[in-house]
């Protein structure tokens, strides 16, 4: 998994640190505009994440669920 942060597109609702806080931070010196915090999380984040991409009300997140084969 590979995540995406369009930080342009962000409109600080907070729904992403919410809830993957591993993933994505949303810290008050930004004004609240998320923070990717691990690009390629591990498998234990998967699911926290896919819910933050559903959740994020401008489509800021952009998941790319594709696994690269190990050579």
């Amino acid at each position: 998994m590979k995540i995406t942060l369009h930080a342009s597109m962000c409109v600080a609702s907070g729904n992403c640190g919410f809830v993957a806080p591993e993933v994505f931070s949303n810290p008050e010196d930004n004004g609240g505009f998320a923070q990717l915090n691990d690009s390629a999380p591990p498998e234990s984040e998967w699911e926290a994440a896919a819910e933050a991409e559903f959740l994020c009300p401008s489509k800021a997140i952009q998941i790319d669920r594709h696994q690269i084969p190990p050579r």
